[in-house]
This record gives structure tokens, sequence and C-alpha cells, in this order.
């Protein structure tokens, strides 16, 4: 095939020439300089041209031609004759997909492979003429070209002199609306203020304006995609385009999306104009007039190849922000909504947060899990380990026939390189159990060993009664070292052995999951699993309440749950993952008085507290330790103002001589909109007393992070754990360590020597393997914790779910975490 330019402005001839070197050589200045000499040079071809060329009765006149020019053309006289075409294009189209040039100069789009599909039915060379559509027919006309193939928009009227085929092409023009629209039916719905999206310079903007649809209601686009993805946006309320996109983009959004008027993917009985594209050949040359009418039926009747130009060049290639489905989900997904972002996918990021670690345990698991009834089980590991004398070394089979994702085999080589690559990046969780000779906050090499194929050993630093819940938990995930890097890899979506492979992750919009037909342990319920998120706990709520998603989790507010509970949905509420309690800064009084911490425990009531500030969504805490927990004791007491005021006389403090105390307490809203309220609560209930007189001071975060590291404050209300972070592990260690280890950093300045000797007790051999002394310890750290307060607890909160009627089996786990693999849904 041939690219030849005729019948241009010289300028405009000159610059596509030297517009095509500049594309080679690649020179910013030269482009610059050849518009500006295209503007000056074809100033009077400034006529704005039309998307498609639509004829007029009388084409433009041409200039008289020379005796010589004017001699009468020779027609074929059988189709034998015909061996070479040329074939007038005003390329490129304002729609380029029907004609453009490549980088080399050569014409492409639908009708260069429309030519390309003739040549190949016929052997017939040709050659195309690129030049103005204005006088193209004449030329056409009087055989200057034998044919002309430019977006000819069949005419109403004969043109002089030229005869036209059947269309080579059909294309309606549809309405496009949401999908959850109900009030625009047909065309006809459409009203003054209703703003309507199109391409400009399309056979869409021709459309409208038949309709009647002022200027003023129109919302114009470059692209068709620009002009559907309004109609999502909620920035128009319909779309005019051409029905390739149409029918392409309703059936791939079709839960954003819908036509208007058709029934279902045939829209041809709802287009509400039409246009028919033909090839213009002088009327006498009907040899080649019959040949081409005779190869068009042909490519209609085969039904292969007028699809794959459609789809190839007038489907607009381009992806939709498609958002949540507008019409409830499908039957084979479930949907769950969080309000938060999934920032990493890689078990070895530092920080534990919920939304991540939800999305590591139910895409990669470790060889043992927390299921979803929060039973620690072996599930790459073949058995439990066996456990040394001294407690610190883990021998543990192996799960044989596993493979990654990527295919790679499981074997001991892939735990030895993810738990050494997770300690080379600082994981606390690794670095702070596993043996560390050199003490320098990095797991030594041989922490992890190899002891054959399918098996490994794991030494620690010391004894951990709590080691096998370290091994569930997202740090100690194996993964290939064929998809996963030595560096930080935050956007993988490899994932590993866990009950879902991650299909596809739309950052800051969605999550797929697929179920993973290696996943060695009960085979997850329902296959395909959506996370959407959401900027604004608000959206997922609306999104639930419209049947967008049929779970909302993460992220939904304490009045959200009180009002949802109220109506049709079902509420799952898991073991509390989160406590509130008072510190103490304990290096001076009044608080580094024993009797007046107690008087304080005894003064307030946690179950009012609950009750009354948090409707029953928190609940009294008598312990350090989470009462869902094994090790938890409520050994502090309930209250008792007589005894509270008892313990403040015997420390000096009565009616007449008040105790004036000032706490402060979060007032941003961190831990949620009761703060203040629950402050308030606590200084009321302090004051009952008739000796405390309490000052409250709120202060946002920022400001109350610092002032609390510097000591400034004498008593503080906090949670923990840290805001949007699970538990680190579940075992009652990670509810006490922090309040008794880091009393300076807490700034309770809280010192113990029979606190110092109990704690230490949690890490010997005889606390890692005898499951009685380990409960005998954690009683007696409870007993004195309730005599010495290193902190008061107060009260404690679960995670709660809330899912549509249909969805069953939401199990959230110790660690605040919802396990997907149990999910089911009622169709």
């Amino acid at each position: 095939m041939i690219s030849s330019y005729r019948y241009l402005c010289p300028y405009t001839a000159v610059v596509i020439l030297l517009f095509m070197f500049a594309q080679q050589i690649r020179k910013p200045i030269l482009f610059f300089l050849l518009a500006c000499l295209l503007l000056v040079g074809c100033a009077d071809e400034a006529a704005t041209p039309s998307p498609t060329h639509t004829l007029a009765p009388s084409p433009t006149p041409r200039p008289v031609l020379t005796p010589e020019a004017a001699a009468p053309p020779s027609w074929p006289q059988s189709a034998e004759e015909i061996d070479y075409i040329t074939v007038a294009i005003d390329a490129p189209s304002r729609t380029r997909q029907f004609s453009d040039f490549d980088a080399f100069g050569s014409v492409i789009g639908f009708e260069a492979d429309l030519m390309a599909e003739f040549r190949a039915r016929t052997n017939w060379q040709y050659e195309f003429v690129v030049t103005s559509y204005d006088g193209m027919l004449a030329a056409v006309a009087e055989g200057e070209f034998d044919m002309a193939l430019s977006a000819i928009v069949s005419p109403a009227e004969p043109v002089p002199g030229i005869a036209f085929t059947r269309p080579y092409l059909e294309l309606g023009q549809l309405l496009v609306v949401r999908a959850d629209e109900t009030e625009i039916l047909t065309a006809n719905d459409l009203q003054p203020g209703m703003v309507v999206a199109v391409q400009d310079y399309s056979n869409g903007l021709a459309t409208a304006a038949q309709l009647g649809i002022a200027a003023a209601d129109l919302h114009l686009t470059t692209t068709p995609i620009r002009a559907l993805q309004a109609v999502i946006d909620g920035q128009a309320r319909a779309a005019i385009v051409d029905h390739p996109d149409a029918e392409y983009y309703t059936s791939t959004y079709y839960q954003q999306l819908k036509m208007v008027g058709a029934s279902g993917n045939n829209s041809r009985s709802a287009w509400l104009t039409s246009k028919q594209y033909v090839i213009a050949v002088a009327a006498a040359n009907t040899i080649l007039l019959d040949v081409l009418n005779e190869i068009i039926t042909q490519i209609y009747q085969d039904g292969v190849v007028a699809p794959r130009l459609i789809t190839a060049w007038l489907i607009a290639p381009d992806t939709l922000e498609a958002g949540e489905s507008l019409i409830g989900t499908a039957a084979n997904e479930i949907v769950l909504g969080i309000a938060g972002q999934l920032t990493n996918i890689d078990p070895a990021a530092a920080t534990p947060h919920y939304v991540s670690w939800e999305v590591k345990i139910n895409t990669m698991s470790g060889l043992y899990m927390l299921d979803a009834e929060n039973n620690l089980v072996p599930i790459l590991a073949a058995d439990y380990p066996t456990v040394s004398a001294d407690g610190r070394e883990y021998t543990i089979p192996l799960r044989q026939g596993l493979s990654f994702p990527d295919g790679r085999p499981f074997t001991s080589i892939d735990v030895k390189w993810s738990l050494d690559r997770a300690a080379g990046m600082g994981n606390w969780l690794i670095n702070s159990f596993l043996k560390d000779t050199a003490g320098n906050g990095f797991a030594d090499p041989d922490a992890v060993q190899i002891l054959g194929e399918y098996q490994v050993k794991i030494v620690l630093q010391e004894p951990m009664p709590h080691f096998l819940s370290l091994l569930a938990t997202p740090p100690y995930f194996i993964i290939s070292q064929n998809c996963f890097t030595l560096a930080f890899n935050p956007q993988s979506i490899c994932g590993g052995i866990g009950p879902y492979t991650i299909v596809q992750w739309d950052e800051g919009d969605f999550l797929r999951l697929k179920a993973n037909p290696q996943w060695p342990g009960a085979e997850p319920l329902f296959e395909n699993i959506v996370i959407r998120f959401y900027e604004d706990p608000a959206n997922m709520r609306a999104a639930l309440e419209r049947g967008s998603i049929d779970i909302a989790w993460t992220g939904l507010r304490y009045q959200d749950i009180l009002d949802l509970d109220e109506g049709e949905y079902n509420l799952t509420v898991g073991p509390p993952v989160f406590k509130s309690y008072l510190v103490f800064e304990q290096s001076g009084p009044p608080w580094d008085n024993q009797q007046i911490r107690q008087a304080a425990a005894y003064a307030i009531d946690r179950d009012a507290l609950a009750r009354e500030v948090y409707s029953n969504t928190r609940s009294a805490l008598f312990s350090p330790i989470p009462t869902h927990l094994p090790e938890s004791q409520p050994l502090e007491p309930a209250r008792d103002l007589n005894r509270a005021r008892q313990l403040l006389a015997a420390a000096g403090y009565t009616p007449t001589n008040p105790l004036a105390v000032t706490i402060h307490y979060l007032n941003d809203g961190r831990y949620g909109p009761q703060e203040s309220a629950y402050a308030a609560a606590i200084k009321a209930q302090l004051e009952e007393t008739e000796v405390f007189q309490v000052t409250l001071v709120g202060t946002p975060w920022e400001v109350f992070s610092g002032q609390i590291t510097l000591c400034a404050y004498p008593a503080f209300l906090l949670g923990w754990p840290p805001l949007n972070s699970p538990p680190r592990f579940v075992g009652g260690l990670d509810w006490i360590t922090y309040f008794v280890t880091n009393t300076q950093t807490i700034c309770s300045n809280y010192e113990s020597e029979a606190m110092d000797t109990l704690f230490d007790q949690l890490f010997t051999p005889e606390a890692s393997l005898d499951p009685v002394q380990l409960q005998t310890i954690y009683l007696n750290i409870q007993t004195l914790w309730a005599q010495e307060y290193p902190t008061l607890d107060l009260t404690q909160e679960p995670r709660v779910v809330i899912s549509l009627p249909k969805v069953a089996n939401t199990r959230i786990d110790g660690m605040g975490l919802l396990h997907y693999e149990v999910l089911t849904k009622n169709q």
C-alpha cells in the first residue's frame, strides 16, 4: 500500500512531509515551527471539518482543467481489468479511528484495514492519495481517482457524476445512562436542565442537535469514553455515543451503565439516529461499483471482518473508573466495603495495619494460621513443632506438594528466604524474638536453619510463650523469591499460599481476589471476593444501603453501627481488640501514691461508661488483658465509692481537703466522637467521691503525642493498640509488655521490681512448655496489676461487621481480622 499527497494547500503538503521527517528525528523545535508554518500558510483552509463527510447536492467547484486533463477517462470493461486502484482519502479524519498516520506516514485506521480486506479478496494493488475533501468527489467523477474512501456518509440526494456503494458500515447513536437511572426511559424523557455528555465533533453531537438539546445542557468531551465517565461521575445524566462504544461499555460496565431502550446487547431498536458510510466511485465506473458492492456483501455475510474492524478501530480503547455497582452486587462475588486504603501487600512491612494485614491473611499464610474459629493450626507446616528443652528451638516439618501462585514449589528454602528477608528489612516482630547473638537488633543468619527439603529449625533469642501465634502473623508469612525481591515490594500482587490469589489491584479503588486451588486448608466457600475502598465512611454506608456492597467493614463509624443495627442487616461482633485506659504519671504526686491510684479505680464505674457513653458497643474491662483471651483474669475491682473515699482519706485527702487533678484526653475524634463525653463521664464519676476535683483538657493528637513523651501530662486517656493497628499477635503478652517495659516512653514512669520479676518469668522454658505454669504467671501479674496500676484499664471494644441479610458466616478472629474463606452468600 502506498500513500501520496495531492490537491493540498502547498504549505500543507510540505508540512505533512516534513512532519513525517520530524517524527523520526524527534526535534521539538521542528514540530513547533511546522505548526506555525501550517497555520500561516493554510489560513484559508481554516473551515472546521466535520467528523464524517456529509454530502451536499452541489460539490465545491474545481479549477478549470487543461484540454489534456479533460480527456474522458477510460473505465474498466470487466473486473479482470481492475488491478490498480487510487483511493482518495482525507487523512487524518477528525475521528481518527477512520484514518490516521502511523510514525512512518502510512495511513492506518478502519478504512486502511477495509482496503486491505478488499485487496485480500481481489489481489488489487492500491495507493492512498491524501487530499482535501473539498473537490474530492469531483475528482473521482472526472477519473483522477478511482474511488473515495473518507468517512463519507450516504447522502440524501444524488451527487452528479457519482455513484455510491452499499454501506460498508452503519453506526447508530444511542443514549447511555447510569445503571440505576429510573426517570430517563426514552429520549423524550430528557428535560431542559438535564446535562447530556457528547464528544465534540462527533455523531453524538449531531444527534443532540437533532433532538433539540440546548447547548447549555451539553457537556462536551474529547472522547466518547470521557462522555461515559461523566455519566458515571454524575456530571451528566446521559451520554450520546455510537453503538459500538455503547454496546461494549454497557456490557463491560453493566453495574454502572445501561443503554436506554435497548433489549439486551442488541441496540439497533434503540438507535436515535444512524449514519451509513459508503464509498464514492464515478457513476460511469459501473464495473468497479459492482465489484465493491459484491465484496462489501461478502464481508457482511461472513460476519467476521466487520465485527473485527469495528472492535479494532471503532471502540475507544480505554478503561472507565467504574466505581461501585449501582444495581447491587453480582451473584458470583461478595463485595466488601472498607473505609480506608490498602497501601502495601508486602508481608515484611514493619507496621501492623488492619487493612493490609487482613488482605495478607487472606492471600498468604505462614507455617501456622489463626483460623476463623481462633484456633492455631498448622497450614504450611505439616504438624506442630518439636520444641527444645530450653524453649528456644522450634523444629518444624513442612507440608509437601504445595506451589506458590507463580508456580514455584514450596520448600524449606522459601521459609528461610522469606524470614531472612523480613529480618533484613528490619521487621520488629522478627528481630525482637529470633536469635541475635551480636545484639545489633537483627536476627542472626542461622536463626532460621534448613534441616532438609521439608524441615526447618527456628532459633529464638529466649523462650517466648506465644511464638506459634507470632508464626501466624504476616511478617512470618512465606513468599516466593521468584516473584518478590529482597527490596520492599509494597505494590506486589504476588501474594503467597493463601485461601485466595490476587487477580487485580486498582489502587485506591478495588482489589479482586479468586479462590486459590493450591490452598491446603478448607476450600473457600465463595470463589470471588472484591474489596472496594472508600475515602469517606458515609459513602461506604450509602453503598451498603443501596446494595452496591454486601459487607460494610473497616472504618464503620459508631453512629453507623447504632443506626444499621436497627435495620434489615446482619451485625457480627468480634472479640475485643481495643482497650481504653488511664495513664498515671507516677514519678511525683499525687499519682506516685498507690492508694490514690487504687481510689481512682474504685471510683470509676466501667459498666456505666460502656452503657451510657458507648451504648454497649464497648464493655467494661477489669484486667489489662481483654476478656476473650484465656490469660485474662478480671481482678480489678468494681465500683465502690466508700472504699475510694477510705483510700483517699488514708492518703490525706477528704471533702474538706480535696485532691485537684488534671486529666488530658484526645478531642479530635481519634477514638471516635464520644471521647469528650467519655472524659466528662470519668470526671463526674471521680468527683462523686466528693474528694477528687477534676480538670479536663482536650487536645488533638498532633499536640497530645508530643506532650506525653515529654511527661507533660500528669494523667491522660489513651488506647491500645495504636490507631488502625491490630494486636501484634494473639496472646496476653501483647497487652501488657508495652506498659511494663516502656514506662518511660509512655511516661507512666511506673517502676516495680515485683512486676519485673513476674514479667521475666514469661520468658522461661517453663512458661513456654507448661500451659499451667504460664497461666499461673499471668494470674500473678494481673493480681499485682490490680494493686499497683501501671495503667487503669477501663473499657474494651470489639470490631463490628455489618452485612446484607444474604451474607452469612462472617467470622472475625482474635486479631480483629475478617476471614473471607468462610463467607457465603445466598442468591
